[in-house]
C-alpha cells in the first residue's frame, strides 16, 4: 500500500469509529430523532471508504472478491430502484382491487408509481431541449428529485436507527400503553386497528409474567362518517379480551397522530401517572410518530409497531414518508424556493452564455 492511500485508510478509519461514537451517543440519548439516521448514514459512507482503502491489503484475491461484492450490491441497488415504479404500479391495483376504488393510498401509489414512470422520459425530453425554461425545468426536477431521494434515503435509515436503538428497547417496562387509532368500519375496528390492539394485548401479556400491570389509553376521536368514536370500539375490544375497565383510559377527541399523544398524555397527567410510555401503532407508522413524539418532547414516549398487511405496507410507508415531510414544512418550502431560484438563475445564466 502506497503513503497516499496509507494516510486515506488511517483517516477514513478515524472519521469511521468517530462517527459510529457520535452515533452512539446520540441514539442512546435519544433515537428518535433524524440526526441519528445522518449520522449513521455517514458512518456507513466512511466504512465503505475504509473497506475501499484497505482491499489492497489483502493481495490481489482480496480486490477481486471486494470488487465482485460491490458489484453485485450496486446492480442489485439499480435493480431495485429500476423495478420500483412498476411494482408501485402493481402494489397500487391490489390495494384498489382490495379496498375499492376510493382507496387513498391505492391511488397515492399507483400515481407514485405512474410519475416515477414517466418522469425518464419526461426529463430526458426537456434536457434535449435548449429553450431556457426547458433548462429550467429540467434543473428544477434534478434538484428536487435529489433532495426528495436523499430525504428517502434518511428515512430508510432512520428504520434501522430504531430497529436498533429505539421501540422497546427503550422501554422494556412500560407503565402506561397507548394504542393509536385508525378508524372504524361500520363503527367496528377494522384489522388495521385489531393488529395495533393485539399488539398491546401482547405486550401487556409479556408484562404480567413479571407481575406488571400497565394501563390501557385507547386514543381516537369520530370521524365524520363514523357513528361513535374510535376509542370506544377501542376499550370494548379489551374489554371482551379480558382486560378490566379499570385498566382502560378512554380518549375519544384525537383526530391526528399529533392529537393522540398531546391529549393522551394530557389525561394520564391529569389523573397522575407518569412513568416510562408505549405508543402502540402499526409498523409502517412508528417512525413517523417517533419523531412527531421527539418534535413534541415527549420524553417518556417511544413507540412499537404492529404487522402490517404485505400489500398495503408500500403504500402506507410512502404516506409515512411525505407525513414526516409535511413536519419539517418550514425546511422544505425554502429548499422548494431555493432549487426554483436556482434552476430558473442557472438556466438563465445558461441561455445567455449559449
Amino acid at each position: 500500500m502506497s503513503d497516499g492511500l496509507w494516510v486515506l485508510f488511517v483517516t477514513a478509519a478515524v472519521f469511521t469509529v468517530a462517527s459510529l461514537i457520535a452515533l452512539w451517543v446520540t441514539a442512546r440519548r435519544d433515537p428518535r430523532r433524524l440526526r441519528c439516521a445522518v449520522l449513521l448514514l455517514i458512518a456507513a459512507f466512511w466504512l465503505l471508504v475504509t473497506l475501499v482503502t484497505a482491499s489492497p491489503m489483502f493481495g490481489e484475491r482480496g480486490q477481486t472478491i471486494f470488487l465482485v461484492i460491490a458489484g453485485v450490491l450496486l446492480v442489485a441497488w439499480l435493480a431495485a430502484m429500476g423495478m420500483l415504479p412498476l411494482l408501485l404500479v402493481i402494489d397500487g391495483l391490489i390495494v384498489l382491487r382490495r379496498e375499492g376504488i376510493r382507496s387513498r393510498t391505492g391511488l397515492l401509489v399507483l400515481a407514485a408509481g405512474i410519475a416515477l414512470l414517466l418522469l425518464p422520459g419526461v426529463t430526458a425530453s426537456l434536457a434535449r431541449n435548449d429553450r431556457w425554461w426547458s433548462m429550467a425545468l429540467f434543473t428544477l426536477v434534478t434538484f428536487i428529485g435529489t433532495y426528495l431521494g436523499t430525504f428517502l434515503v434518511v428515512m430508510l435509515a432512520q428504520f434501522v436507527v430504531r430497529a436498533l436503538f429505539g421501540g422497546r428497547r427503550r422501554v422494556p417496562d412500560p407503565d402506561v400503553l397507548i394504542v393509536l387509532g385508525s378508524g372504524l368500519i361500520n363503527g367496528k375496528v377494522p384489522p388495521l386497528l385489531a393488529s395495533r390492539l393485539d399488539r398491546a394485548l401482547q405486550v401487556s401479556a409479556e408484562e404480567a409474567l413479571q407481575g406488571r400491570r400497565p394501563m390501557f389509553v385507547v386514543s381516537g376521536g369520530r370521524g365524520s362518517d363514523e357513528p361513535r368514536a374510535g376509542a370506544e370500539a377501542m376499550a370494548e375490544y379489551l374489554t371482551s379480551r379480558g382486560v378490566p375497565d379499570e385498566r382502560i383510559i378512554v380518549e375519544d377527541r384525537s383526530r391526528s397522530t399529533r392529537e393522540n399523544l398531546v391529549n393522551s398524555t394530557r389525561l394520564l397527567r391529569e389523573r397522575g401517572i407518569g412513568g416510562p410510555m408505549l405508543a402502540v401503532t402499526s409498523s409502517y407508522h412508528t417512525t413517523r410518530t417517533d419523531v412527531l413524539a421527539a418534535d413534541l418532547r415527549l420524553d417518556d414516549v417511544f413507540v412499537t409497531g404492529a404487522h402490517t398487511a404485505w400489500y398495503y405496507a408500500p403504500g402506507a410507508y410512502l404516506r409515512e414518508y411525505i407525513g414526516v415531510l409535511t413536519y419539517r414544512l418550514p425546511l422544505n418550502i425554502g429548499v422548494g424556493i431555493f432549487c426554483v431560484v436556482a434552476a430558473v438563475a442557472m438556466a438563465w445564466a445558461t441561455s445567455r452564455v449559449g
